[in-house]
């Protein structure tokens, strides 16, 4: 099978935490990261839940790549 090479860059404690923790469940780096893209290409999107901006978080983004300043403070995001 015809294969390419996919780099990342990552802390190295992180590197190592993770491939501690995909050895003990008999996995290498390279086949969890195989995993995760084919669940990606499967689901048509990141296969865990990541929370979606509220409209409040949505304006702010906007304003900040308009370059204009807003006083919103964490609690509002």
């Amino acid at each position: 099978m015809l294969t390419v090479d996919v780099r990342s860059r990552v802390e190295p404690e992180l590197k190592r935490e993770a491939a501690a923790v995909l050895k003990a469940s008999g996995l290498d780096v390279s086949t969890a990261i195989r995993l995760f893209l084919r669940s990606v290409v499967e689901t048509g999107g990141l296969p865990i839940a990541m929370p979606r901006p509220n409209a409040v978080t949505l304006a702010a983004i906007k304003a900040a790549q308009a370059g204009e300043t807003t006083d919103t403070t964490l609690d509002d995001l």
